[in-house]
């Protein structure tokens, strides 16, 4: 009895050890090319020539976790912010960013990590705001589109819907902010059983 107990407490252990580690890393939206490729049909981004044209990819949460890397083919000179919105239609509405940090002379497939970009289970856009001046580009992975997107024509959000240009490339990571409770029951009831087990065994001693 006491060995089939101990058997239950690491499993129970090991569950909850699973449960947690497997929500670390997650990959939420891709939408490069096959080893990172950019050989899609650039998208332009930047603001002071005609028409003024910002870029949003639309992504999903399935629940509540932390923004761990953002990667990007974003590529020009000057400033551009990128950051998260809400998302509860086709396009960008409102310019309320939930978190944001800005970029100076962007270099392409360089990665962001954030800290403290926690998000609930919900829609997102990911969005880069170009600053006045700035002039470059926001490379797509393959001319396929592979995630709703949308870019801004002197001012007025577009979806795209077009099979010519593929999403702009971007690769979000994620990992657990909170741990679903029973992450949590899981590994409290192993603990407990595994203690009661080592009390007696001392006793018993």
């Amino acid at each position: 009895m006491q060995h089939t107990l101990s058997k239950i407490a690491a499993s129970l252990l090991l569950c909850g050890l699973a449960a947690h580690a497997s929500a670390a890393g997650t990959v939420v939206i891709n939408t490069y090319g096959p080893g990172d490729d950019v050989s899609g049909w650039a998208s332009q981004l930047g603001q002071g020539f005609n028409p003024d044209q910002n870029l949003a990819v639309a992504f999903d949460i399935g629940s509540a976790t932390t923004l761990q890397s953002i990667l990007t083919s974003i590529d020009g000179l000057g400033g551009v912010t990128v950051g998260i919105m809400a998302r509860s239609g086709a396009v960008p509405t409102g310019t309320s960013w939930l978190y944001s940090t800005h970029l100076t002379d962007p270099w392409a497939n360089t990665a962001l990590t954030p800290s403290g970009w926690n998000l609930a289970a919900g829609s997102y856009w990911l969005v880069a705001q170009a600053d006045a001046g700035f002039t470059g580009q926001w490379q797509s992975g393959t001319d396929t589109p592979s995630a709703a997107w949308a870019f801004s024509s002197a001012g007025n959000w577009q979806a795209v819907n077009t099979g010519f240009t593929g999403a702009p490339a971007v690769r979000i990571t994620v990992t657990s902010a909170v741990p679903e409770p029973s992450t949590y029951g899981l590994m409290a009831l192993g603990l407990v059983v595994v203690g009661a087990r080592l009390r007696r065994n001392r006793q018993q001693g």
